[in-house]
């Protein structure tokens, strides 16, 4: 049976894997022909290669593993300094570049060496050449002209160099020592980490602080859950670490994923201001049959005049013209006499809704909503009333015409 420890190497190395696959996905639908994003599937994807790779080689002691993570590994600092030029939009010194180059086919070539030839140095070479390439990232990044970026792009970069700051240690117990021993490879933890932090840079509205304070937060639940888990079963101080490990390489894949998600469902719930910025505005009816594809709104039904037979159009008109947008809870809140009360109330029951808006006053059309209370936002109540007022402009400037 396999102990303990190279287990536990192995399902943080997987782990990275996953996360880093994960920010692939989430990168590509920022949009993957965008050049800087280009360099930075780049690295991800031989972050990738190189995290399959060892975990392979660790499971199974196939040279040929070996060799395929030996030369990502060799890759990647290029790849770091070409994201690096690509984020603060500047040329790297030429003697840095020449550095990363011929480091790059160094490390290609000494890859396919026989371990017998290479099994003394090649390592200590590789982390030797890595943390001298992320320190002078990082120095890039420190000495970078913060004027000539903006503030969104600088958020990026300190992010960036946030992970940096993890990374470059953890790195460290990659490549263990005798002088130096550590129960547990942390480079994926640090992984994991600089993947958490990109997945997040489509959140804007978290700062670093909020990062920093989740990060912790879980980082205590693992190792609190980590401490118990490992005192529970008996094990050693060793194999507590690594349980602890284990546990918060879980909780931040877990947090890359859910934070994954929160993005693309953040994306669908834009559809309603994609179609007011992007909608066919030469007719009302086909604007308004736009509002169907809103991932919030269940079959939003158009309501034309001759369709209202049923009401007192007067009414109607009266309702609408005090407030353009009826909720079902308009009946229980809502000042109005008891006959407007009771049109509101056969409308919602006849058409099943929860919501009408007042698209068209003159003829009046009305646009029928099924929006329940536990799926509507306040961000989601702002962009009907925002699509109403747009869809009233857009028939009275076609009357007018």
């Amino acid at each position: 049976m396999m102990q303990f420890a190279p287990l536990a190497d192995m399902g943080i190395s997987f782990a990275a894997l996953l996360g880093t696959l994960v920010l692939i996905g989430v990168v590509r639908g920022r949009g993957a022909a965008n050049e800087l994003n280009k360099r930075f599937l780049l690295a991800l994807w031989l972050v990738a290669i190189m995290l399959a790779s060892r975990t392979l080689f660790w499971a199974t002691s196939i040279n040929f593993f070996d060799i395929t993570t030996v030369i990502a590994a060799g890759t990647i600092p290029l790849a770091v300094l070409l994201l690096t030029e690509g984020l603060l939009r500047r040329h790297a010194p030429t003697a840095l570049k020449l550095i990363a180059f011929c480091g790059t086919i160094f490390f290609l070539i000494v890859g396919f060496l026989p371990t017998s030839l290479t099994d003394s140095w090649l390592y200590w070479a590789l982390f030797s050449y890595q943390l001298i390439m992320f320190f002078s990232a990082g120095w890039l990044v420190l000495n970078r002209d913060k004027e000539s970026l903006s503030s969104t792009e600088n958020r990026v970069v300190e992010r960036i160099a946030l992970s940096l700051v993890l990374i470059i240690p953890a790195f460290a117990t990659d490549f263990r020592s005798d002088f130096f021993p550590v129960p547990i490879r942390l480079g994926g933890l640090a992984i994991l980490y600089l993947c958490w932090l990109s997945v997040g840079l489509g959140r804007t509205q978290l700062s670093h602080r909020d990062t920093v304070r989740s990060f912790l937060v879980i980082t205590v639940s693992a190792i609190f859950a980590g401490v118990i888990l490992g005192g529970t079963i008996g094990l050693g101080l060793a194999d507590i670490v690594r349980a602890s490990a284990l546990c918060l390489s879980a909780s931040i894949l877990a947090a890359i994923y859910n934070d994954s998600v929160s993005l693309k469902a953040e994306d669908r719930r834009d559809t309603l201001m994609r179609h007011l910025a992007r909608g066919d505005n030469s007719n009302i009816d086909l604007f308004l049959g736009g509002l169907q594809d809103h991932v919030v709104i269940d079959d939003a039904l158009i309501l034309h005049e001759t369709d209202l037979t049923d009401f007192d159009l007067t009414q109607l008109h009266d309702l609408f013209s005090e407030q353009p947008v009826r909720r079902l809870e308009d009946l229980r809140t809502a000042d109005m006499d008891d006959r407007r009360r009771e049109q509101l109330a056969w409308f919602f029951e006849k058409y099943e809704s929860t919501h009408v808006l007042l698209a068209s006053p003159e003829p009046i059309k009305l646009l029928a909503l099924k929006m329940p209370t536990l799926s509507s936002t306040p961000g989601a109540e702002l962009e009907l009333e925002v699509f109403q007022k747009m869809s009233s402009l857009i028939s009275k400037q076609k009357a007018a015409t």
